[in-house]
């Protein structure tokens, strides 16, 4: 038998995934380009605790660039049925700027509800930049899981994160980066996805962030955005209820069964982008 809150939680996956089919069937295109000069043209698609926020935050100092009203809009997902109104209204006066963007981590996300974001996005705008922010996938795992940790009160303990098909959904797979990425490679040509590591952000952010800009077709201008050279402090580890929750501790035998179960794509993902094959430790 399925709980009341389970049951709702499926009509409404239901209920999203016939709106969006209808969507990507065209039906809505006319509604749609009412708010085509609130449309953004590129979209921070994850992954979630990679810094994302920071990101956003950084960009939106731009001149040029609007970054939504809400940072994570999740329109092309779970929020598509609060339709185009709501949307073009994350964008207020985004006919002014050249660039308007959002940052929704979900969008990387396994989900029902977000399972044609990929194809929704395309199909209403077009091939766009999308931007990819990754992190050390056993370090994301830990940050997401101390993040809903803190949030849910029913969240399994860190032990459970195999054994629990929530947390293995929710936490363990947003860390395999190279199955989100094929997902968007089979609607967006390589070159319109910028891949960027939390690591790299983090110690480099200028020379990450021009790259940023430069991939958006900007002048990079870095410098400019920053506070003498230093990334702001935003969605610190200790907001959203995370101040209280403890880093986890891996037993041995979990770290090795995860590792198992992400290695292997996260070798893929290096590859696939050019990167290092020892960009991520594991020991």
């Amino acid at each position: 038998m399925f709980s009341i809150a389970e049951t709702e939680g499926w009509i409404s996956d239901l209920r999203c995934y016939r709106a969006i089919k209808s969507s990507i069937d065209g039906r809505h295109d006319h509604i749609a380009k009412a708010y085509q000069q609130q449309w953004p043209n590129f979209i921070i698609i994850g992954s979630a605790k990679s810094a994302t926020t920071t990101l956003a935050t950084v960009l939106g100092k731009h001149p040029e660039i609007q970054i939504s009203a809400s940072m994570e809009p999740k329109f092309f997902g779970r929020n598509y049925r609060r339709g185009w109104e709501w949307y073009g209204q994350q964008f207020p006066g985004g006919e002014h700027y050249l660039l308007r963007g959002e940052a929704s981590t979900m969008y990387t996300s396994s989900y029902r509800s977000y399972q044609h974001t990929p194809q929704l996005i395309r199909h209403h705008l077009g091939i766009i930049p999308l931007i990819y922010l990754v992190r050390h996938p056993l370090k994301r795992i830990e940050s997401h899981w101390r993040h809903w940790r803190g949030r849910i009160n029913n969240c399994p303990p860190f032990h459970q994160l195999l054994k629990s098909k929530v947390l293995k959904q929710r936490v363990v797979e947003g860390s395999l980066y190279y199955k989100q990425l094929m997902r968007y490679r089979q609607w967006f040509p390589a070159e319109s996805v910028h891949c960027l590591s939390t690591e790299e952000l983090t110690a480099h952010p200028i020379k990450s962030l021009n790259d940023v800009l430069t991939f958006l077709g900007q002048p990079a201008n870095a410098s400019s955005l920053l506070f003498k050279g230093s990334l702001p402090l935003t969605n610190p580890a200790g907001s959203k209820g995370r101040r209280n929750v403890e880093p986890p501790q891996w037993t041995a035998e979990l770290k090795k069964r995860t590792i198992e179960l992400i290695q292997p794509d996260s070798e893929e993902f290096l590859k696939t982008i050019h990167w290092p094959k020892n960009t991520w430790q594991w020991d």
